[in-house]
């Protein structure tokens, strides 16, 4: 009788229209590209989620909402993802399926401005045939029983980036698309327009054993529609477990758990424990389970495994030996009383045999001079490793390790050698181009470099730890 009684009040609902709002998640902020398009490829490598979300199980089947997204990051700037989505409500089931796409816009070291864009269809169903009516004659339950409707959506936001703060303003099913059922346009379905706010900060803590402490809240408006908002708090050891609670207005108070024991993997509960008027309605668990998976990028898994070692000191016997070769001919230049321009010409002819990609200019004056060095650095290697003494043309310094990893794939074809190695002193991930113990080779490595990326800053690091 409860599941006729729901059933006639979505039939009388639909005397005039439905005008469809989009679920609210409980892990939302795992995934946001789910609500805020822009999102996709906010992080490195490929990030799949899975979600099922349960509510008012006391009603037949209650409400049931699955979605499965995907994204990853391309070329540093371009997010590509896809968001599949279906629901079950009393008589009615919707499938969606968009494509995302996002573009970054680098506003700083550690400031960015995306903006993204979902395109699909909704596919739309009703089935009256499942319905027990007083009147079985009423108009709206003519032919078959069962109505299919289909219609293009489409979802576009925005995101801002800084230092850890989040910031994030989207407009799901923007075109408020609208379909007729039946012969009479008395009865119509509609996206009903969105607008959604989120913010949220991560404080990172910790050395051996990372932690962060992350604030997050998510706003919604819909004409028509009580306005809506959630925050929360989480707390996360990344690599074994995240707790937080959430405050969902007028409606519940939910808590969440998770585990990361499986490397990449994590999984996620969500439950609901219902505070507005009606919570006495229903006694069913509200509950929302996730699943979310992350593929690492190449260099990650370069660096997880023994590889990078290996490869590391194969390059830097190459260096070493090309260094052997400039101090032989330095010491011949030494021994002999020549001009400027013949000492140039020798050097000139020493670095046309050096590698083809690399060309450097002006290593005999050392015009522009300009060495960095602090007493305090203290360098390692992300096995651990001591980094050793010498001259290092660093391209950036990085407080996020996904940002080092960032401009190491930019650079990697001009620059093979490039690596991270990670300053005690500071707790920052330096972007290493080229490493020697010559300093004549440091320069001249230096002028190469400012000549292949002139929109990067670059500076050499004199490094010699007693």
């Amino acid at each position: 009788m409860i599941k006729n009684l729901l059933v006639t009040l979505l039939l009388v609902i639909s005397a005039s229209s439905w005008a469809q709002q989009i679920p609210m998640y409980n892990q939302f902020h795992i995934a946001p590209r789910v609500y805020n398009p822009s999102y996709v490829g906010f992080e490195d490598g490929v990030n799949i989620v899975l979600v099922r979300n349960q509510k008012w199980g006391n009603y037949g089947d209650g409400f049931i909402t699955n979605y499965l997204s995907a994204g990853f990051l391309l070329r540093d700037k371009h997010g590509l993802g896809i968001n599949l989505y279906n629901d079950y409500v009393g008589i009615t089931s919707k499938l969606k399926a968009h494509l995302l796409y996002s573009y970054r816009i680098k506003l700083g070291e550690r400031a960015s401005l995306r903006a993204g864009a979902g395109v699909g269809v909704v596919d739309n169903r009703i089935d009256l045939s499942t319905v027990t009516v007083t009147n079985p004659s009423d108009p709206y339950l003519a032919g078959s029983g069962k109505a299919r409707r289909s219609m293009f959506d489409m979802n576009v936001g925005l995101n801002f980036d800084v230092a850890g703060f989040r910031l994030g303003v989207s407009v799901p099913q923007v075109l408020g698309s609208k379909l007729v059922y039946g012969d009479s346009s008395a009865s119509f379905y509609t996206l009903e327009r969105q607008y959604l706010l989120n913010t949220g900060y991560t404080w990172r803590f910790g050395d051996s054993i990372k932690m962060n402490l992350r604030p997050e809240a998510l706003v919604m408006y819909t004409d028509g529609a009580p306005f809506q908002y959630n925050a929360g708090l989480f707390f996360e050891m990344e690599k074994y477990f995240w707790i937080g609670g959430m405050y969902k207005s007028d409606y519940a108070i939910g808590i969440n758990v998770g585990i990361n024991l499986v490397k990449n993997l994590k999984i996620g509960l969500a439950y609901d424990y219902q505070i507005s008027k009606i919570a006495t309605l229903n006694t069913a668990p509200n509950f929302e389970i996730l699943l979310r998976y992350q593929i690492p990028t190449k260099i990650e898994k370069v660096e997880d495994t023994g590889n990078y070692d290996s490869l590391m000191y194969a390059n830097q016997r190459v260096i070493d030996s090309l260094n052997q070769v400039i101090t032989q001919k330095n010491n011949v230049i030494d021994d002999q009383e020549l001009t400027i321009e013949e000492k140039q010409r020798i050097i000139d002819s020493l670095l046309a045999n050096w590698p083809k990609d690399v060309v450097v200019q002006d290593t005999i004056e050392n015009k522009g001079e300009d060495f960095k060095s602090n007493s305090g650095d203290y360098f390692i290697e992300l096995n651990g490793s001591d980094t050793p003494n010498g001259y290092y043309v660093i391209g950036g310094a990085f407080a996020e390790k996904k940002n080092a990893d960032a401009l190491v794939r930019k650079v990697k074809s001009k620059f093979p050698s490039a690596r991270i190695i990670k300053n005690k002193r500071n707790d920052l991930y330096y972007v290493m181009l080229f490493y020697s113990n010559t300093k004549g080779e440091g320069l001249a490595y230096a002028s190469y470099k400012a000549n292949q990326l002139p929109d990067e800053e670059t500076w050499i690091l004199y490094y010699n730890r007693q």
